[in-house]
């Protein structure tokens, strides 16, 4: 098999075998809920990939694929609802912090790649091999998949439907790391909207502290979703949720990615050179660039 279909083909199995050993290892026994909804995160990308991979006789596109993503949170959000052996607070606070984060999300990145006119540069490559296409979509799934896992967890067996400090803690955690990443997303798409801006990059508003202040509120929020979740399953497994979400955006889909595209763009500019020596990578007020990558 060519290598471009073989390691594709690998990767989008080993994404299903992934997901429903968590599904299985988190689950209580004989309860395979978990498991259907893993095979329905990715199923549903599945049916979204016909039509960006250019099967109905359209050019391959990933003008939805950030769209997709947002349906994907929903509605695996009302079909875990509907699975749900009881509704208490807690599920419903869960909930709601999810539709709010995805709708917001959402809204975002799809503005921002109309305004890109439907063109994602992570994709200029990957599409244009099919199976390289497949894998994206599936590995949305995942992703999907895994950040609410806490909420998937505490559905099946919440142990603790009171309220408790960790609930609380979780709570002002999550709204600190939402507001984080919802005012680094607006100042860039801002800085980026105005022409004057064209050539340089990214370095005030909460950029000045972190070179990806986004991607930080973004793992804080999904720490803190897990606080709650394990406040009321007393399930380790919802803090595989922060763990896949820093290990993406860290060394693989996030930041690499980003990194690499401004040190191409800017690396000859002396001002970005000072900018990423003296700027900490993720955590604000914490590391350098030449530490470790936190």
């Amino acid at each position: 098999m060519n290598k471009s279909i073989y390691i594709p083909v690998v990767a989008v199995a080993v994404c299903i075998l992934l997901t429903q050993s968590i599904a299985f290892a988190v689950s209580d026994e004989n309860n395979y809920t978990l498991n259907y909804i893993a095979l329905f995160t990715i199923g549903l990308q599945w049916i979204f990939f016909i039509h960006a991979g250019g099967f109905f006789g359209n050019e391959r596109t990933e003008k939805f694929y950030d769209l997709m993503g947002s349906v994907t949170f929903i509605s695996t959000t009302i079909i875990n609802s509907i699975f749900s052996k009881d509704y208490s607070k807690r599920i419903e606070l869960l909930n709601l912090l999810v539709i709010f984060w995805t709708i917001r999300l959402g809204a975002f990145l799809f503005t921002r790649i109309k305004n890109n006119k439907g063109i994602d540069s992570r994709f200029t490559d990957i599409k244009k091999n099919n199976y390289r296409f497949l894998m994206t979509w599936t590995l949305q799934g995942v992703w999907v998949f895994m950040s609410i896992l806490p909420l998937l967890i505490i559905t099946q067996k919440e142990r603790n439907v009171q309220f408790k400090v960790l609930d609380y803690i979780g709570s002002i955690l999550f709204i600190c790391g939402f507001t984080c990443e919802t005012i680094a997303d607006y100042q860039k798409l801002k800085f980026r909207s105005e022409s004057k801006n064209k050539d340089k990059f990214m370095k005030t508003g909460l950029w000045k502290y972190s070179r990806h202040p986004n991607y930080f509120g973004e793992i804080l929020l999904w720490f803190a979703f897990s606080l709650i979740g394990f406040s009321g399953s007393h399930s380790l497994g919802v803090f595989l949720t922060p763990v896949f979400v820093a290990l993406l955006l860290i060394f693989v889909s996030g930041i690499p990615l980003l990194e690499q595209s401004a040190d191409v763009k800017f690396g000859n500019n002396d001002e970005y050179k000072t900018y990423k020596s003296s700027t900490p990578v993720l955590i604000p007020f914490f590391g350098r660039a030449g530490d470790a990558m936190f």
